[in-house]
């Protein structure tokens, strides 16, 4: 199985840059930004030809999706191959950073995320992923993989056709219509490569763009990159938040696409920042809006910035000018993007997530919310990266005497951003107004500040190789270099955690937020991927409950419906196993006419024609129990199961051995299948 893992990674890693570098290449990019950015280009292609194909109700497949994305890259990488510019940096040295970021992403992601799995098919249920799994099934299914027709595809709802920004299940269908594997393998390959390979060369593009000039600081940003603990694992554990993933992942590389022409001649380059924004903005529509906020907040610092050093510079502008005082832009500048902020906020299309009800995580006082991102100590439990916080500080410092302050704000922002989302409610406060773009979410906050931190820490670690090359003298540049990157790597990703006394597992978002522990960030992180992804764990979709699930599916006939409750882990089965259940989440959403009579009253099957004629309807020959007869108290349920939203199963629940209208087609422990006997007129 981990050859046809590996075979699928490999195959993934094609399809998501093949298309894309071509493209970029033939818009004589660097091959380092077309490498960082190809994904970008590549995922919405596909998107948008997915998109175009449901149109006209073509069925979606790797023939029809990627060749022609891959020909459109094809044809404009040949029209510009004797119009290619000279590289501004010697080819080997860029291959050597790309091989750089590569190693050093593939090693953290194989520790922190490979190496706890069980199988290539190990999988982590939470609430998120019956939408995430599930969609990708749909995907595979239907053949209809446009972002405008989201649909679960669950018999119990009522048929929509509604958009969802779904690039990671497009890419997860494609893989599969590109290789036959299974799809949870599938699931674990994609992130795989997202985490370990697109993030460290999406951060590698934003390095170059940043730091033209200094290379010392763009070979410390392969180790800073993955220096941060919490990203991108925290979207793998908390949701899963898997759209935020590819979304996240790539917000470098979009910054480095946008950026790029401001240094290279600012508005004089209007079609390249134009196409650029274009790409990004419908990249992240594609992906998850989430990336685009993020983005701006990078950007915003960064086009004051650069309007306040041209200003300064103009010609055009008497000396005496206030508009040539950086402090007066600044203050413009913050003003303009205060009202553009409000303004997104109270838009209409806006308001479902700006308003989103979190009320979880606010389980610290100020002074501890304060703490936690003083210490980079972000996930529940997690230990401080001290170290990383005294390298981040030595690269503000650095930035500072520069005169680039500006690249040290988007991270510090999205600290203090996280600190309130640890300790101010939802309501419309001071929570919502600054995270409201994410759900209010600290988990998502986070992240966005690890990734902005990633330039400050990479300033840092430069700063103190230079520090040392000056003091030593016998130590030049870049062995003074190695030994800062070498040192810092081996304290910061060093793999050691002993687990607390009575510690109960797995651990739990909203559960206490500091605990003595022994070891390092990377080493807690390794153990929570070791507990998530253990199969051998009583989990809410068990490895018993799968292996019965599988049986169950020898036993039914292909496509026939069976009904289920789906809060005792069966809401998985169809997204992971490809089971055609009934109930596909937890949450009821729009139900189909028949689905009340069914979920409330089916153990009254054989006396009540009204159920019999809701059975009928609905076409369903099974029904399925994975937690027969276990109390409440005593099963693993998602955290969002209560007794009363699993009471809405009732009827479901109440079905035994010897309940009318129904045969026991399979039992083992407390999992049933059972076949309905509808009854005789």
């Amino acid at each position: 199985m981990w050859a046809s893992f590996f075979l699928c990674a490999a195959v993934i890693v094609l399809a998501l840059y093949l298309p894309g570098y071509l493209l970029l290449r033939g818009a004589r990019l660097s091959r380092t930004l077309s490498l960082g950015a190809a994904p970008l280009v590549s995922v919405t292609g596909f998107c948008l030809v997915a998109i175009a194909l449901g149109v006209v109700s073509v069925p979606c497949g790797w023939p029809t999706v990627l060749l022609p994305v891959l020909a459109a890259g094809a044809l404009a990488f040949g029209l510009s191959w004797r119009r290619r510019p000279r590289l501004a940096a010697p080819h080997r040295e860029q291959i050597g950073l790309v091989l750089l970021y590569l190693a050093v992403g593939t090693l953290v992601c194989l520790y922190v995320f490979v190496k706890p799995l069980d199988s290539p098919e190990s999988f982590y249920c939470r609430f998120d992923d019956q939408t995430h799994y599930n969609l990708a099934r749909h995907f595979v299914d239907t053949g209809d993989w446009s972002a405008l027709h989201h649909s679960d595809g669950a018999v119990s709802h009522i048929p929509t056709s509604t958009y969802y920004p779904s690039a990671w299940h497009l890419v997860s269908a494609l893989a599969f219509s590109l290789t036959g594997i299974d799809l949870p393998i599938v699931f674990n390959a994609l992130n795989v490569v997202l985490a370990g390979l697109t993030y460290p060369l999406s951060s590698l593009a934003l390095m170059t763009v940043l730091f033209p000039r200094r290379r010392s600081v763009i070979v410390a940003g392969a180790v800073a990159t993955m220096a941060f603990a919490c990203f991108p694992w925290v979207l793998l554990l908390k949701g899963q938040l898997l759209a935020n993933l590819i979304s996240f992942s790539l917000v470098p590389a979009a910054l480095s696409l946008i950026m790029r022409p401001f240094n290279e001649g600012g508005l004089g380059h209007w079609k390249g920042i134009a196409g650029a924004g274009i790409l990004t903005v419908a990249f992240f529509g594609l992906a998850h809006p989430n990336g685009l906020f993020t983005a701006l907040v990078f950007l915003a610092p960064f086009l004051i910035h650069k309007a306040a050093e041209a200003l300064r510079r103009s010609p055009r502008l008497a000396l005496g000018n206030p508009l040539r005082h950086p402090a007066l832009i600044w203050l413009i500048g913050a003003v303009l993007c205060y009202a553009i902020w409000q303004l997104m906020l109270y838009a209409p299309p806006l308001q479902q997530v700006v308003l989103y009800d979190n009320t979880g995580n606010l389980n610290l006082s100020w002074p501890e919310s304060f703490y936690a991102a003083a210490a980079f100590s972000l996930y529940p439990e997690q230990p401080p990266q001290w170290v990383l916080a005294i390298v981040c500080l030595v690269g503000i410092a650095t930035l500072v005497w520069r005169r680039r302050a500006w690249l040290a704000l988007p991270g510090t922002y999205m600290l203090l951003v996280y600190a309130a989302c640890r300790c101010v409610d939802a309501g419309y406060t001071l929570r919502t107004f600054l995270a409201g773009f994410w759900y209010s979410d600290p988990y998502r906050i986070l992240c966005c500040a690890e990734i902005f931190l990633v330039p400050v820490a990479a300033a840092g670690l430069a700063a103190i190789a230079g520090f040392i090359a000056r003091r030593a003298r016998r130590l030049s540049p870049k062995p003074a270099l190695t030994l800062v990157l070498a040192t810092f790597s081996l304290v910061n990703f060093f793999p050691a955690f002993v687990v607390p006394p009575e510690h109960d597992l797995p651990r739990d978002v909203e559960g206490p937020h500091f605990v003595p522990t022994v070891g390092t960030a990377f080493g807690y992180f390794h153990l929570l991927f070791e507990e998530g992804y253990d199969m051998a764990a009583e989990q809410i979709y068990s490895a018993d409950e799968e292996a019965f699930v599988r049986k169950a599916m020898e036993k039914v006939p292909p496509g026939a419906l069976v009904i289920n409750d789906p809060h005792d882990g069966s809401a998985f089965a169809y997204g992971l196993n490809g089971l055609n259940t009934y109930y596909r989440h937890i949450d009821l959403g729009t139900e189909a006419e028949e689905s009340p009579l069914i979920r409330e009253r089916l153990s009254e099957l054989a006396a009540d024609a009204d159920v019999a004629q809701a059975v009928r309807d609905a076409g369903a020959a099974y029904v399925l129990q994975l937690d027969h007869d276990v109390p409440f108290e005593e099963g693993v349920w998602l955290i969002q199961t209560n007794e009363d939203n699993r009471g809405n199963f009732a009827g479901i629940d109440a079905i035994d051995d010897d309940t009318p209208g129904f045969e026991v087609v399979i039992e083992e422990d407390d999992k049933r299948l059972y076949r309905i006997v509808p009854p005789t007129a």
